[in-house]
C-alpha cells in the first residue's frame, strides 16, 4: 500500500514537471524572438506533443493507482 502511495506521488510529479515544459515551449513558440527555422518549430511542436502525451500517461497512470489503493483500503476493512 505504501509502495502504491509513493508511485502516485512520483507520478503525479512527473506529470506536472512534464506540463510544465510543454507550457514553457508552448510560450517560447507564441512569443516572436527573431527568426525562427521551420525545423526548430517542428521540433518544438513534436517535443510539446510528446510532454503533454507523457504528462497525460503519467496523470491517468494515478488515476488508475489510486482507483487500486481505494480497493485495497476497502478489502483491508471487510
Amino acid at each position: 500500500m505504501k509502495q502504491l502511495q509513493e508511485k502516485t506521488a512520483d507520478y503525479t510529479r512527473f506529470g506536472q514537471i512534464l506540463l510544465a515544459l510543454s507550457t514553457i515551449l508552448m510560450i517560447g513558440l507564441l512569443i516572436p524572438s527573431g527568426e525562427k527555422q521551420m525545423l526548430q518549430l517542428y521540433v518544438m511542436m513534436g517535443a510539446i506533443v510528446a510532454f503533454l502525451g507523457a504528462s497525460f500517461f503519467f496523470f491517468y497512470r494515478v488515476k488508475k493507482l489510486r482507483e487500486r489503493i481505494e480497493e485495497l483500503g476497502q478489502d483491508q476493512t471487510n
